[in-house]
C-alpha cells in the first residue's frame, strides 16, 4: 500500500514537471512564432513604403530638381557678379546700386529653394527610415502636411486640394507609420481620378478621439468590392495589393479604426479613428 502510494506521488511529480515543460517549450515556440510575424510584417510595411517610394520617384526628383536648377542659376549670377566687381573696380554708382539691389531677391530665392530640398529629404528621411515602433506625441496635421510633401508632384497637376484642419489634440503614435497610412490614401484617392478632381483633407475631433478624414472625387469602389479592399494582396489595379492592408494593422496598432465609404462614379471616403493622448 505504502509502494502504491509512493508510485502515485511519484507519477502525479512527474507528470507536474512534464507538463510544466510542455508549456514552457510551447510558450517558447509561440513567442518564436510571435517573434517571426512580427519580423515578417515589418518587411512587408517596408517593402510597400518602398513600392510607394517607387512610384513617386519621378514626381520627387521633379521636386527636388526645381528649387535645385533656380538656386544653381542664382549661384551662378552671384558669382558672376563678384568676378564682375572684382575686375571692374571703377564701376559707375548707379549700376553698382542696381547690381546690389538684384543681390537679395536672388540670395532669398537660394534660401528658399534650400529650404524646400531640405524639408522633402527631411519628409523622405522620415518616411523612408526602418525602424522598431516608436510612439510618441503627435501633432496629426503636421504629419498629414509632411506626407503631402512627399506626394506634392503626384497630385498637384490633376488635384484640387481641400484643407479643413480642426483637431487640435496630440495623438499617441509613430510618424513615419501614420505617414505610411496617409501616403498610401492619397496615392489611390488620385489614382481613382482619371483627369480632373479634388481631394479633401479634413481632421476633427471630440472627447476621445481624432478623425481624418480622406474623400476624393474619383471613380469609387464597387460595392462588391468594399468587403475586401483591405484584405492582403486583394487590388483592382497593377501591383501587389498591400497598401490598404499594410494601412489597416497600422491603423489596428494604434488602436484605431479605418472606415471607407463609396460610391461608384461619385468617389471614396476614408475616415481613420486614433485615440487622444491622455
Amino acid at each position: 500500500m505504502v509502494l502504491t502510494t509512493a508510485v502515485c506521488i511519484i507519477f502525479i511529480v512527474f507528470f507536474i514537471i512534464y507538463n510544466y515543460l510542455l508549456r514552457k517549450r510551447f510558450e517558447r515556440k509561440i513567442q518564436e512564432k510571435v517573434a517571426l510575424v512580427k519580423e515578417v510584417e515589418a518587411q512587408l510595411i517596408q517593402m510597400e513604403k518602398m513600392a510607394s517610394l517607387g512610384t513617386l520617384a519621378a514626381g520627387i526628383a521633379h521636386e527636388i530638381n526645381n528649387p535645385l536648377s533656380f538656386l544653381l542659376s542664382n549661384l551662378e549670377s552671384l558669382r558672376d557678379y563678384v568676378n564682375y566687381f572684382a575686375q571692374e573696380p571703377s564701376v559707375d554708382t548707379q549700376h553698382k546700386k542696381t547690381l546690389i539691389e538684384d543681390f537679395l531677391p536672388m540670395t532669398e530665392e537660394s534660401l528658399e529653394g534650400a529650404l524646400r530640398i531640405k524639408k522633402i529629404v527631411s519628409d523622405l528621411r522620415t518616411f523612408s527610415r526602418q525602424s522598431e515602433t516608436k510612439k510618441g506625441r503627435l501633432d496629426i496635421n503636421q504629419i498629414l502636411e509632411s506626407t503631402l510633401t512627399i506626394v506634392w508632384n503626384e497630385i498637384k497637376y490633376k488635384i484640387t486640394l481641400f484643407k479643413d484642419y480642426q483637431a487640435k489634440s496630440a495623438v499617441l503614435g509613430d510618424p513615419t507609420q501614420l505617414s505610411q497610412v496617409f501616403l498610401n490614401l492619397l496615392i489611390n484617392a488620385t489614382q481613382a481620378i482619371a483627369e480632373k478632381g479634388t481631394i479633401a483633407l479634413s481632421t476633427y475631433e471630440d472627447a476621445k478621439n481624432v478623425y481624418i478624414k480622406i474623400a476624393d472625387s474619383g471613380s469609387g469602389i464597387a460595392p462588391e468590392n468594399l468587403s475586401k479592399i483591405f484584405d492582403p494582396f486583394f487590388s483592382t489595379k497593377k501591383g501587389p495589393g498591400l497598401g490598404l492592408s499594410v494601412s489597416y494593422n497600422i491603423v489596428k496598432q494604434h488602436q484605431g479604426e479605418i472606415r471607407v465609404e463609396s460610391a461608384t462614379g461619385k468617389g471614396t471616403t476614408f475616415t481613420i479613428t486614433l485615440p487622444i493622448e491622455q
